[in-house]
């Protein structure tokens, strides 16, 4: 495994990936590891080659929302290389794999001296909060079949991957709602043929299709009425 796995750091000259790798060590991190959370203080930055992370916030009573998922482009709790704590995020190893650890206080030392390491980070927080703000305003205007076709579909873009390990318990988690919900709405996505799941293990069958239901839109009108008998059939 190289940094330069890593797209933040594919994207730095020679000499700033050089001094980056030389405050690295590479780590395997496990699916459901936290990372760091609100109120504890974060240690290291984690540049991402083979796991998956989300960040997450959690509410009261657990409940919770995913508000971005990072791959191997990025970095997870990336905001401590600029000298900023956790805040209301928890990130969350979603799919574990490789990552590159680095101490945060390291990390805020090369970004000081470096201007073009505090511009990638700074970039890549950027990407990150539109992403944010893109998936919040989803939960409030999209169904749950359509935002868990969006998180399908990011999970298995940030994974580089078709087959995905996702448990229903997970996955309403992510999404902020029941697990009986998510229940329903994979049974119509697999009704309609874009997904195959069963014991935690979920595969892209369509993702063309899969896209447009996760952005609301109608099926083909000649497939409209077999695929909507489908999708209010029972599970």
């Amino acid at each position: 495994m190289d940094l330069s796995d890593n797209g933040l750091v594919a994207g730095l000259g020679a000499a700033d990936r050089a001094l980056l790798q030389k405050r690295c060590e590479p780590v395997e991190l496990q699916a459901g590891t936290v990372l760091s959370r609100p109120g504890e203080p974060g240690n290291h930055v984690y540049f991402l080659a083979g796991a998956t992370v989300a960040c997450v916030v959690q509410g009261s009573h657990g409940a919770s929302l995913a508000l971005a998922l990072v791959g191997r482009d990025g970095a997870a709790s990336l905001q401590l290389a600029l000298g900023l704590g956790a805040g209301n995020f928890t990130w969350l190893v979603q799919t574990g794999g490789s990552a590159w650890r680095a101490d945060s206080a390291a990390m805020h030392r090369l970004a000081q001296r470096r201007s073009a390491v505090l511009l990638a980070f700074s970039r890549h927080l950027w990407t990150a909060s539109e992403q944010v703000a893109s998936l919040a305003a989803r939960a409030q205007s999209h169904d749950v079949k359509s935002r868990l076709a969006g998180w399908i579909l990011l999970s298995a873009q940030q994974g580089n991957v078709s087959d995905l390990r996702l448990t229903h318990e997970h996955l309403a988690a992510m999404l902020g709602v029941r697990r009986v919900s998510v229940t329903l709405a994979a049974a119509q996505l697999r009704a309609a043929r874009l997904v195959d799941y069963q014991r935690g293990r979920l595969r892209v069958l369509d993702w063309a299709r899969l896209e447009a239901t996760a952005q609301g839109c109608d099926q083909p009108q000649e497939q409209s009425g077999a695929r909507s008998a489908a999708r209010e059939a029972p599970p």
